[in-house]
């Protein structure tokens, strides 16, 4: 894993891929390259990680509503703290709540930056992307305060950042390269796709995609057909 230690350290990666539900140590210490007074300089206007360690968050403004979701497939912790995981790197959602035993999901997020339709289908993508989702409470808004309000106060590429995940599909059938080239050129033309590696040795294609466009059981029937 290659980051900058300014921002976050190698023990809270750790605690991070743990929270997912693996196990994880650190094989080798990090070695940190000498500095000059440029990059020193460079670093302290950099801005530091917020304490909860993730991403910044859209502020808390009249512009925020909350959706509740309800979320069949989950079967234990791991899932939870998937979907937490997933939704909470989103720049335009400030809090999610996943309850295992309610089979719920309740996300405060911004109503000017994305919907409740588009947070649905980024929880469907979450991996192995077997959740079942729907929205199911109105959106209940922070204010009435005039739209727009807030959105002037986010920095433009949290409103233009990329939303996108990676999948892994087992593909049985494979025999040559032309199977390979034949796969990439067809899911490479999908909506939502970013891009497709395909692998003849391990027998799988991995994709990175839009999850807001297209998800990973679309993905497979379009490899099959």
């Amino acid at each position: 894993i290659v980051y900058q230690p300014h921002l976050i350290t190698g023990e809270e990666i750790k605690k991070q891929i743990e929270a997912a539900g693996f196990p994880a140590f650190i094989k080798k210490q990090p070695t940190y390259p000498k500095l000059g007074a440029i990059d020193i300089e460079r670093l302290k206007n950099t801005p530091v990680k917020s304490s909860e360690g993730s991403q910044p968050r859209s502020p808390v403004c009249a512009d925020d509503s909350t959706a509740t979701f309800a979320i069949d497939g989950m079967h234990c912790k791991s899932c939870v703290s998937n979907i937490e995981s997933a939704l909470s790197t989103l720049q335009y959602v400030s809090s999610v709540v996943v309850s295992l035993e309610n089979r719920s999901a309740v996300v405060k997020y911004n109503a000017n930056l994305v919907t409740p339709e588009a947070l649905r289908k980024a929880i469907e993508a979450v991996p192995p992307g077997q959740y079942r989702v729907s929205v199911t409470s109105g959106v209940d808004s922070a204010s009435n305060s005039p739209s727009g309000s807030c959105l002037q106060k986010i920095p433009l590429n949290v409103v233009s950042q990329p939303l996108t995940q990676e999948t892994v599909i087992n593909i049985d059938g494979m025999t040559c390269n032309s199977c390979v080239q034949s796969i990439e050129g067809v899911i490479s033309k999908k909506a939502g796709v970013k891009s497709i590696l395909v692998s003849l040795a391990n027998s799988n294609g991995t994709v990175e995609y839009d999850p807001l466009v297209t998800s990973p059981e679309t993905l497979r029937k379009a490899i099959e057909d």
